[in-house]
């Protein structure tokens, strides 16, 4: 993410996709404290693939110490230099030009932002060794999210703020996001339902190693081998179970993680890990399935697989199938 270096405070400036230099302070994104600089005197935008500066004010911005035509714009260069109302003391220098992304961005010890930065995926676990925070972006309200792999009440989830502040691994990050609108463009991709997916496990007989393939329209996606499909896996014997006993479709599945916990020998943290993880899969491979991460689908205090074509296989042998799976088994390749 492009940033600008403030010479005189040795501050970071990370641009957002349109961004605003004045004196007024709930009208601008940064702040120039001083009288001879207007409300919002400057902008730097992001168009076509490259970073533009426009003057918007009484008194002039300068570039490379030529003042610009107001409300023209010019293109930046590396190592140019920024100043407003020819007060050449504070000089901002364009240190990055890389396109808007929404990132973190690494404080160090007396709060400044530094030049460390993670660029956020849509569902990202930090950190990646041992997470502590899953933060997801939701396509549908453009809004990114927090929540915490120690919650197991799925619960708290927290909205993501420009400038919030996330603690993790004995450090703190700033979020920024890009504020970058992109244009609707019509998808060629044609747009899956979970209810159209057909999971196909694999298992080996001592049940240490699991395998997931998700079928659809002909196509098959290969999960591969992942600690995070056992889980999966036993979430859709849950829901075969409850098929047997006549439950609904639309409240089959659903178990306590408390119940989970003990029924898979392992503790509270290590689920919740294993459950972002698989989501976190899910909506990083199924880009074209609305709402992908929900295949694992969450409520308070419990949880369920959201499939509803599955196919279990331990070893060679079938171990169960979903009655939706046996009306499309000629289609589904295993």
């Amino acid at each position: 993410m492009a940033y600008l270096l403030n010479k005189d405070s040795n501050e970071c400036c990370f641009l957002y996709a349109h961004h605003s230099f004045g004196r007024f302070q709930y009208s601008v994104d940064t702040l120039v404290n001083d009288l001879s600089v207007s409300k919002i005197h400057t902008i730097i935008e992001w168009l076509n693939g490259k970073w533009y500066i426009r003057d918007l004010s009484l008194n002039g911005t300068w570039l490379n110490h030529k003042r610009l035509q107001k409300d023209s714009a010019e293109e930046l260069h590396i190592g140019d230099k920024v100043y407003f109302a020819g007060n050449s003391q504070v000089t901002y220098v364009v240190k990055d030009l890389s396109a808007p992304v929404d990132q973190l961005v690494k404080l160090d010890a007396q709060q400044n932002k530094t030049t460390e930065t993670i660029v956020l995926n849509n569902y990202h676990l930090l950190p990646a060794e041992q997470p502590e925070w899953a933060i997801i972006y939701q396509p549908n309200s453009g809004q990114w999210y927090l929540e915490s792999l120690h919650d197991d009440e799925f619960n708290t989830r927290e909205m993501l703020q420009d400038n919030s502040v996330i603690s993790f691994a004995n450090e703190q990050w700033v979020f920024i996001s890009s504020h970058l609108e992109l244009d609707t463009q019509v998808s060629s991709v044609p747009q899956l339902y979970i209810h159209e997916l057909d999971f196909i496990f694999n298992l080996s007989l001592d049940e240490e190693t699991s395998e997931l393939k998700i079928h659809h329209h002909n196509k098959d996606v290969d999960l591969h081998v992942r600690c995070h499909h056992y889980l999966t896996l036993n979430l859709a014997r849950y829901r075969a179970a409850d098929a047997k006993k006549g439950v609904l479709p639309a409240n089959q599945g659903w178990v306590n993680t408390e119940q989970l916990v003990k029924d898979l020998g392992v503790d509270m943290r290590y689920l919740n890990i294993q459950i972002h993880r698989a989501r976190k899969q899910f909506s990083e491979v199924l880009t074209n399935v609305h709402d992908a991460e929900n295949i694992i689908e969450r409520q308070l205090r419990k949880v369920r697989f959201a499939g509803a074509s599955f196919m279990i296989y331990k070893g060679c042998e079938l171990e169960s199938t979903s009655d939706v799976a046996r009306t499309r088994k000629n289609s589904i390749t295993i």
